[in-house]
């Protein structure tokens, strides 16, 4: 069984958020376009360390380490996503929380949405 795609997804997500704040940040909206950007990546990267880390090793034989890994990347994904929204919140000035929340939402999404069409 191949590794899940879990850079492409974090790729494609990136991509989409990195398009979605130049068009705002084209139309003057630069508050809104930072705070769609952080809160695609506030999505995105997160989920990439938990794919690099859970996804490390696989077989019968590694069984214990492949879960050691998985508890070890939702670990590490947690506290990269609390991490970060305190840091955003602490940090960035001006900032547009719903455009924030809504691009992190919407990034949710978009990896369910993909990971259940390559994953097919």
């Amino acid at each position: 069984m191949s590794k899940p795609p879990v850079l492409v997804i974090a790729a494609v997500q990136l991509l989409l958020v990195s398009l979605a704040g130049a068009g705002l940040h084209f139309y003057g909206e630069r508050v809104t376009a930072l705070s769609v950007l952080i809160g695609g990546a506030l999505c995105a990267l997160p989920n990439a360390y938990f794919g690099l880390r859970a996804f490390r090793e696989s077989g019968a034989r590694a069984a214990s380490r492949v879960v050691e890994n998985f508890y070890r990347g939702e670990t590490g994904k947690f506290v990269l996503s609390l991490a970060g929204f305190a840091a955003v919140f602490a940090l960035v000035r001006p900032l547009n929380p719903a455009a924030l929340f809504i691009s992190y939402g919407l990034c949710v999404i978009v990896q369910w949405v993909l990971a259940a069409r390559l994953l097919r």
